[in-house]
């Protein structure tokens, strides 16, 4: 149940900001894309990084190695690079999901809460997914019943 309700949220990361890359990060954008659909992460994640590398300032190739990451189990790893993607742009919503994830694959539900939280005051309309993942959250940790927005 936990991989399927968080993968929508990943490939959302995978999929996130597209338009906000210059043209040569674009490519490699759209080719860690692919690469990320046909399952060849390593690949993807190499891809990325050829990015970061020539676009070290991008919120968006931070957020998709931190997706990346994610879908290789890494979540320590993808968190330091969602945290790197939020420190470029701290409107970037969905670096802050990203880390959510990465958090609750690693047991820390209250860092995770945290994170979704801010998600969804820079982004509203994400709402709907984030209120499903805290009352998954709420279950586990045995909380309170949480009020949808």
């Amino acid at each position: 149940m936990r991989r399927l309700l968080f993968l929508p949220l990943t490939l959302s990361l995978i999929l996130a900001g597209t338009a906000l890359a210059n043209d040569e990060t674009q490519l490699l954008l759209q080719q860690s894309y692919e690469q990320t659909k046909a399952g060849d992460f390593d690949q993807a994640l190499s891809t990325l990084q050829r990015a970061a590398a020539k676009d070290p300032d991008s919120s968006l190739v931070h957020t998709r190695i931190g997706g990346v990451r994610l879908l290789r189990k890494e979540y320590s790893a993808g968190i330091k690079d969602f945290q790197r993607a939020i420190m470029l742009d701290q409107l970037n919503a969905s670096a802050f999901v990203g880390m959510a994830v990465a958090y609750l694959h690693l047991g820390q539900h209250s860092l995770a809460r945290a994170s979704l939280d801010e998600a969804a005051k820079i982004d509203p309309s994400k709402q709907p997914e984030i209120d499903q993942v805290l009352s998954w959250i709420d279950q586990r940790t045995g909380a309170a019943t949480r009020k949808v927005h």
